[in-house]
């Protein structure tokens, strides 16, 4: 819930946009896309989020695409946690090198073995969260329907 109100915070929306400004690599990972995208950093970009929260990326702008990070220049989104420490990867290579990028993954363990396999991703429903996510949202922002009525329409 943190980050959707962080949604409606406006002191917190013009740091981002300012440090976006000065950044190398402006990166998320899951639904802190959203912020981004409601700095208005995504608007017309490819981006990623959690796949229960991707109407509401669309609705901020962004141009949802169904991956576990996706680069649009200078900006990199991860779907979510795990996806997150793909993205990490990728950046730590973007940054140095390949040599230092599998460094950190050796360092980290990184060597995914889900239990239960991969996820097959033609058999998710990715609206089936939709009324979870209104829910939280009308939460979120009681205090902010202008901001409800923009986003809530899922």
């Amino acid at each position: 819930m943190p980050t959707l109100r962080a949604l409606a915070d406006q002191a917190l929306l013009e740091y981002v946009r300012s440090a976006a400004r000065r950044a190398r690599i402006v990166g998320s990972t899951c639904t802190g896309a959203l912020i981004l995208a409601a700095a208005g950093l995504l608007n017309g970009r490819r981006a990623t989020t959690h796949w229960g929260f991707h109407r509401v990326l669309e609705r901020l702008g962004a141009t949802y695409v169904p991956e576990r990070w996706v680069q649009d220049e200078r900006f990199i989104t991860a779907a979510g946690i795990s996806a997150g420490i793909d993205m990490a990867l990728h950046v730590a290579q973007r940054l140095t090198d390949e040599r230092v990028a599998r460094q950190v993954q050796l360092i980290l363990e990184y060597d995914p073995q889900p239990p239960l396999g991969g996820i097959d991703w033609s058999q998710v429903d990715r609206n089936a969260m939709d009324p979870v996510v209104a829910d939280m949202m009308r939460t979120a922002f009681a205090a902010h329907p202008e901001l409800a009525a923009k986003l809530l329409d899922l």
